[in-house]
């Protein structure tokens, strides 16, 4: 089979490829999900030697633009590449999820409306299995994103399979059976807390057993998933709402408890600068059964600059407040 083989790929609907694949640019030294302004690259496939590059790009201008995609392998590619390729990918970039249902709602909603009317098409990406969205979340529990993303990388380099194409090595998210066999301070080297350490093992060990049933978290009602995944030990409401959301694309998983997702939903909803979990909450009913796909449009406003409809209210100074 050929080292090399491209596609053009047609995503139903507007699909806007920079503006989606942004969120992948965010968490670099993760090493696996790579976005550089213009190409995403992934390693993908089972093994060291059944792996492959996949490679995406935006085929041309506007929403209606294709994606332009190329898998790569060092020697020939994989059986059945082309397919598991394109499946990857199209998993990877949503492109099954149907947007028009959540923009008719969004024009109904003054501080919605003009943002989704100026990023439409924009589609939340995803992770290739609630394993590693569960793994990378909890990776980012109580820290920031670059951090997190650095011990994950250092984890991957550590036990993921790599390919190397054009002098750079490429590496594929750790298999749950890899992970499932390391030991906490094989972690803790890495600058995990014995917690998380602990935490990941568990993880990994629960889906190498089969216990993470994507089929079955898919039919679930959204609070009986959070549920399921919330058993696992350092799983908690959003780290099991970042898994359903990131993992199978349930856009009705609404991160309220995330502190990020506060500031931008008080920033361009409620004209503050930041709001408690309760507030946000009841602000994303309204958005119901979109809530995680309102929040991705909130952020991507963010990312570009976007000021919000109505001034910000400054929280008073602590002497201010005492006068």
């Amino acid at each position: 089979m050929a080292r090399e083989l491209r596609r053009l790929l047609r995503p139903p609907g507007p699909f806007r490829f920079h503006e989606s694949a942004a969120r992948f640019g965010m968490a670099r030294e993760e090493r696996v999900n790579l976005y550089d302004g213009r190409t995403f690259r992934r390693a993908a496939g089972e093994g060291a030697g059944g792996l492959f590059l996949i490679e995406a790009e935006a085929g041309g201008e506007g929403a209606d633009a294709p994606v332009a995609m190329t898998l790569r392998a060092p020697e020939s590619l994989p059986r059945g590449a082309a397919r598991a390729g394109e499946r990857a990918l199209g998993h990877m970039l949503a492109f099954d999820l149907d947007l028009a249902p959540f923009c008719a709602m969004a024009r109904e909603d003054p501080r919605l409306a003009p943002i989704v009317e100026r990023f439409e098409g924009l589609k939340p990406v995803r992770y290739l299995s609630v394993f590693e969205a569960l793994v990378t979340a909890i990776t980012t529990q109580q820290v920031n994103v670059g951090f997190g993303a650095a011990i994950r990388g250092r984890m991957t380099e550590r036990w993921g399979d790599s390919l190397r194409l054009g002098g750079e090595s490429y590496f594929a998210f750790p298999r749950p059976e890899a992970l499932a066999r390391a030991k906490p301070r094989e972690l803790r080297r890495l600058q995990f807390s014995e917690r998380k350490a602990e935490y990941v093992i568990g993880v990994a060990r629960a889906a190498a057993e089969g216990e993470i049933d994507e089929d079955l978290l898919r039919r679930l009602p959204l609070e009986e998933a959070v549920e399921r995944l919330s058993a696992l030990r350092g799983v908690g409401r959003w780290t099991a709402e970042q898994g359903l959301f990131r993992g199978l694309g349930r856009v009705e998983a609404f991160p309220g408890g995330d502190l990020g997702v506060q500031k931008v939903v008080a920033r361009y909803c409620l004209g503050r600068e930041r709001a408690e979990e309760e507030r946000v909450r009841r602000v994303a009913a309204r958005w119901a059964p979109w809530g995680g796909l309102a929040v991705a449009y909130l952020f991507a406003a963010w990312r570009a600059g976007v000021p919000p409809a109505r001034p910000l209210r400054k929280r008073p100074s602590r002497s201010a407040s005492r006068e």
